[in-house]
């Protein structure tokens, strides 16, 4: 055994497998009941001041926004809702619990916290319960 015994191994094949698994989600897209294409961007558990858990799923797709010919917000919503009752119920289960999940659907990859003044982004705030994700 090297220096660091066997825990070591089992931590390095553990993370090596998670990075394989994480891999796979980035790539995988997702069709929503409209038919809109999306793509996994990243998915981030963060508590809050006041002790909560949040979930976030971002996902990207180009053709939401503002502009003609492009889909706005209402047409949208219920892919939203979609995804967080088909991802965000089972990333929740995952993360061991929370007690929120978030949605951000963006026309482009953003990195979290730079501002983007061209970016559309919609979000949808959902507490999971058993019985899917009830809007917030």
């Amino acid at each position: 055994m090297g220096a660091y015994g066997r825990g070591a191994g089992l931590m390095r094949w553990g993370l090596l497998a998670f990075a394989a698994w994480a891999g796979m989600v980035q790539a995988e897209g997702v069709v929503t009941p409209s038919g809109l294409a999306v793509e996994f961007l990243d998915r981030v558990v963060e508590e809050q001041s006041g002790g909560q858990v949040w979930l976030t799923l971002r996902y990207v797709s180009p053709k939401i926004g503002f502009d003609e010919g492009e889909l706005g917000y209402e047409a949208v919503a219920a892919d939203i809702d979609h995804l967080c009752d088909r991802e965000g119920l089972k990333a929740a289960a995952e993360a061991g619990g929370v007690d929120q999940v978030m949605i951000a659907l963006m026309d482009r990859a953003v990195e979290r916290g730079v501002h983007d003044p061209e970016a559309t982004m919609f979000i949808g705030a959902y507490l999971p319960t058993d019985d899917g994700c009830v809007w917030q």
